[in-house]
């Protein structure tokens, strides 16, 4: 990935010198979304804490999608010849609407909205033991973004973005047939959504400005 991201600079960097670029804001342009690292780092990673699209559903209103998805097994010892293991699931929804309100040769303004959802769940499990214990959190929030995107390139561009939201969230946790359940929060929030956190402590993880890398392929 870390290649992958390098390569995404050079890229920019040759393209940029050779001149500016229209933008990209036209009825069914398509674009992958992805959270770019940094410069030091010169990495591409998950949109909103999975995979980012945005769609053109006319000039300057587009449709953005970010969708995740992960899951993990952890296995050690229990003892003798027992183990125990510790799995989880996350997944993260965030659909919202983006319309671009000022734009040049190579730079659009934008403002959107979003809604967020995400869950998560975990179980622990012990070999010769009928006790599971479980885990589960969901988060829902609604937020408005602003931001600007910059295309040294006809297909590639580079976005910073903002945001203000509301989120909820909530959790339980059973073990030996009862269910108790867990903290509910709720908090208004400046920065961007980054992942969602489940456990003891439910939540979406706050960021402060966004950078996106957009792909166009049409």
């Amino acid at each position: 990935m870390k290649r992958f991201g390098s390569l995404a600079l050079a890229l920019i960097a040759v393209t940029a010198i050779a001149g500016a670029q229209d933008v990209r804001k036209s009825q069914g342009d398509l674009a992958f979304l992805f959270a770019y690292n940094g410069i030091g780092s010169s990495t591409v990673g998950a949109f909103n804490g999975g995979v980012g699209a945005q769609w053109y559903l006319s000039n300057d209103m587009a449709l953005r999608l970010g969708l995740g998805f992960g899951t993990s097994s952890i296995e050690t010892p229990a003892g003798g010849t027992n183990t125990s293991t510790l799995s989880g699931t996350a997944i993260s929804l965030a659909p919202g609407i983006r319309m671009n309100i000022a734009s040049n040769s190579n730079v659009v303004g934008y403002v959107g909205g979003q809604v967020m959802f995400g869950t998560t769940s975990t179980k622990s499990e012990v070999t010769g033991s009928t006790n599971t214990p479980e885990t589960s959190a969901t988060n829902l929030g609604v937020g408005l973004f602003f931001g600007a995107e910059w295309f040294p390139t006809k297909n590639i561009s580079l976005g910073m973005e903002y945001g203000l939201g509301f989120m909820s969230s909530s959790s339980s946790s059973s073990a030996g047939g009862t269910t108790t359940d867990g903290p509910s929060t709720s908090s208004i929030y400046l920065g961007t959504p980054a992942s969602i956190t489940g456990g003891a402590t439910p939540g979406v993880a706050i960021g402060s400005v966004a950078i996106t890398a957009a792909f166009y392929f049409n």
